[in-house]
Parts: C-alpha cells; sequence; structure tokens
C-alpha cells in the first residue's frame, strides 16, 4: 500500500469522526467558536459587497444623467436655433408687409434687392445690391427701405448688381422740397458720409425744426413725395441769400440689409 493512499485513508476516516462528532453534538463549542470568529470576516465581506453595488449604482445613474444632459442641451441648442429661423422668418414677413403696403398705396412698380457688400473707401458711401441690368434697372433710379424712404440712388447698374450712392456721400445730390404750406423746394447734399443737408433754401420761405422733407420729383427717376427726413435745425447767415438746413434721418443707414429699387 502506498503512501498517498494511506494519506486518503486517514483523511477519510478523520472526516468520518468530524461528522459524527457534529451529529452527536460534542464539536457544539468549537463550532459556535468558529462561527463567531469568521462573523467581522462575513459583515466585511457584506460591506464590501454593499460597497461595490452601491458605486456601480451611482455610475449607472451618473451615466444616466450625463446622457440626458447631452440629449437636453442638444434639444435646448435645437431649439435656440429653430427660435432663430422663426424670428428670421415673422422679421421678414414684417418687411414683405410693409413693402407690399408702401408699394400698393403709392401704385409704384419697384424691385426688391439685398444689400451685398460696402464700397471700403471711407471717403464714400456706396453699397452694392444683387440687383442690375437684367432686372431692368438703369442709372438714376431712387432706391429705398421697406417703408418708402430714399437712402440713395443708382450710380452704376451692372448685369447681377447695382451701385447705390447713399444720401450721406458728398457727392450725393437729390431735388427736395419741404411738406409745409410754402412747399419750400431745396437741395439734399450729403456731408462726407456723416450726415446731409438741405441747401439753396431761399431766406423767405419758411423751414422750421421738426419739419419732414421729401422728393419734389423734379429729377426723372425719382417719384414725387418720398420720405427722405426730418429738419433737426436751420443755419442762416445775414449776408447769405440762402439758408441751410441740418437733416436728421429717418431711418438707420448702418443697419439697411434690404431695399426696393423704385421703377419711374
Amino acid at each position: 500500500m502506498n503512501k498517498s493512499f494511506k494519506s486518503a485513508i486517514v483523511g477519510l476516516v478523520i472526516i468520518a469522526v468530524l461528522i459524527f462528532l457534529h451529529f452527536v453534538g460534542w464539536l457544539a463549542p468549537a463550532e459556535g467558536l468558529a462561527v463567531k470568529a469568521f462573523v467581522p470576516l462575513q459583515q466585511g465581506v457584506r460591506a464590501a459587497s454593499g460597497q461595490g453595488k452601491s458605486f456601480y449604482d451611482a455610475w449607472l445613474r451618473k451615466r444616466d444623467l450625463l446622457s440626458e444632459n447631452s440629449r437636453l442641451q442638444e434639444q435646448l441648442k435645437n431649439n435656440q436655433i429653430d427660435a432663430s429661423q422663426i424670428k428670421a422668418l415673422q422679421e421678414e414677413n414684417e418687411l414683405l408687409k410693409k413693402e407690399l403696403s408702401f408699394v400698393n398705396e403709392n401704385k409704384l412698380k419697384y424691385v426688391a434687392a439685398k444689400i451685398i457688400s460696402g464700397v471700403s473707401d471711407p471717403y464714400s458711401q456706396t453699397v452694392v445690391i444683387n440687383r442690375g441690368r437684367q432686372e431692368g434697372l438703369t442709372k438714376g433710379m431712387a432706391v429705398v427701405t421697406g417703408q418708402g424712404v430714399l437712402i440713395g440712388k443708382l450710380t452704376e447698374v451692372g448685369d447681377g448688381f447695382s451701385k447705390v450712392l447713399l444720401l450721406t456721400d458728398n457727392m450725393s445730390k437729390v431735388a427736395a422740397t419741404v411738406q409745409n404750406s410754402d412747399r419750400t423746394a431745396g437741395l439734399v447734399e450729403g456731408q462726407f458720409g456723416l450726415s446731409f443737408s438741405m441747401t439753396n433754401i431761399a431766406r423767405n420761405q419758411q423751414i422750421k425744426e421738426g419739419d419732414t422733407i421729401v422728393t419734389s420729383g423734379l429729377e426723372g427717376q425719382i417719384p414725387k413725395n418720398l420720405l427722405i427726413a426730418q429738419v433737426e435745425s436751420v443755419k442762416e447767415v445775414e449776408s447769405e441769400i440762402f439758408k441751410t438746413a441740418i437733416l436728421t434721418p429717418i431711418v438707420s443707414f448702418a443697419d439697411l440689409s434690404n431695399v426696393l429699387v423704385i421703377i419711374p
């Protein structure tokens, strides 16, 4: 009989004896001590297991919250884009309504255009629009806002573009009149890109602060009674035969984007 077989027989005998002693109750004190000894270990294992589960649950919640946060941020961004597009459409719709109202009331023909660039020369107040000869435009035509306020006239017309000389350019001159009982006449001239004024007003003509200036219709390409500006103040020199009115624009020239070219 070899050594390994003997060891196995001894082991089986020991196990059988321990089982017998367990059933007869002789091992109860020893087993109680063993259970007490292993209680802290079991508690530690149980606590570690609980902490591991809590960490895993917290990680799952954090992952879900991050996913939800990302989804909400994307939704907010899309809503902001939608709101911006809706606002742009509303503004464009309002502009079209004003344009339609103006041309219908005055029975005018027109070509709608967008300003696509401005001339970089600081001494020139000129913008370029995206309409030209193909749409029937010609040099000298009036360019107005959707409300019918004159901002300038065409000085150059190409196949798909035109240049607009703004009223504030020092080369700009437009025949105008005051909406008063005398229908005071004069010439609206640009002041080096800064503003414009009405000159050549006869000294005996009445003009005062707050009066409205409109086109006189003396220029063939520019219709009568297009709004231009309001009188800010009047300059009068005793030795001169004419007086000058400093004008305030009705619209902001810096905010122009959509315009109408009036077809006479």
